[in-house]
């Protein structure tokens, strides 16, 4: 095996308002150490993260900058730790904001957010699901603390339900008996969560509560904002239950609204990349949610969001993809196949 590999990055963001120009540079192939994988990359999907990540870049800054942080492969070596996992094996993860990401043949990963792809999907299908699932799984059960498969089941606003996010996250909380109600603004986001069995769907451009009273529904026991939180969070503290939750995975740059201290109401925020970043002594527990997540999906209950494909990963295909990306507009995920 060459000791070199191929990336597409960059060194100079550029203009931050247009796509990312990307280079193609051989560059040193990583080594896994200690509970590390090398995964030979087949495919990367695109996240928002991944053009923040592009758009806070210094100038002063001159390393040369890979994006993608999502990933599915084959591992190719294995550290001296690493105790789940074996050459061969294939694999999807999310990768971490504090590592390179995957815009390259290979990539070098920690075997605790890594699960095994599931058998039923193709490389590209497995991508798109690892940051978006975990950021699901890790808003309804760690931050908002809701029970699954409930007697009597919570009420849960999704806003941004059509997203990357959004996608996966109705999916889980269907499939976990959560009772679902979606915002989409556009006709084809709202026949989207349609197609995902949402029943329950309003619009997040509009007032919210006499939305919901059209639906018989009065006040909602956990918010998700997994979209335009600063442009909701107002609307949020109408209809939010009193003692309910709430969760963002968008910084917010407004005041929580004063409803929430009258009700009483618990609000965090969601970052997948906390574990990670900070090597939580939990961190393990992604491997979990990933390894739920894969048996779900080889049982039939839950399902790619894969929305567009590229079937080759070049400087090209990178630049269109992103731009497809920077719209805002796109339901599901994009990504981008790696075939050499």
């Amino acid at each position: 095996m060459s000791d070199q590999m191929t990336a597409y990055g960059f060194t100079n963001p550029g203009d931050k308002s247009k796509s990312p120009n990307f280079e193609k540079k051989k560059i040193n192939k990583p080594t896994p150490s200690a509970k590390q994988l090398l995964v030979e990359v087949k495919a990367v999907a695109l996240n928002p993260t991944d053009v923040a990540t592009w758009q806070m870049k210094k100038e002063e800054d001159d390393s040369f900058t890979i994006l993608g942080r999502d990933v599915a492969g084959i591992v190719k070596e294995v550290g001296d730790q690493v105790e789940p996992f074996k050459v061969g094996d294939e694999v999807f993860y999310p990768g971490s904001s504090n590592i390179q990401g995957a815009q390259a043949d290979y990539h070098v990963i920690d075997e605790r957010m890594v699960a095994l792809k599931p058998d039923n999907l193709d490389f590209a299908e497995a991508a798109a699901l690892p940051l978006t699932a975990l950021t699901a799984y890790e808003t309804f059960y760690d931050r908002l603390n809701i029970l699954k498969n409930s007697d009597d089941p919570s009420t849960l606003l999704i806003i941004g339900a059509a997203g990357g996010v959004g996608s996966i996250a109705t999916q889980i909380a269907l499939n976990d008996g959560i009772h679902v109600i979606g915002t989409a603004s556009r006709k084809e986001s709202r026949d989207h969560l349609t197609s995902l069995g949402i029943e329950k769907i309003i619009n997040h451009k509009e007032a919210f509560k006499p939305q919901l009273k059209e639906l018989g529904i009065q006040t909602v026991d956990y918010v998700f904002l997994a979209s335009n939180a600063d442009d909701n969070i107002k609307e949020v503290g109408k209809i939010v239950s009193p003692q309910g939750h709430v969760c963002s995975i968008l910084p917010l740059r407004t005041p929580l609204p004063m409803s929430f201290f009258s009700k009483s109401v618990t609000f965090s925020y969601e970052l997948m990349y906390t574990r990670s970043v900070y090597e939580a002594q939990d961190w393990i527990k992604q491997h979990k949610y990933l390894t739920e997540l894969k048996e779900n999906i080889e049982a039939g209950k839950l399902k790619t969001t894969i929305n567009h494909r590229f079937d080759a990963m070049n400087s090209e295909t990178l630049k269109k993809a992103y731009e497809q990306l920077m719209t805002g507009h796109t339901n599901g995920k994009i990504v981008l196949e790696n075939k050499r």
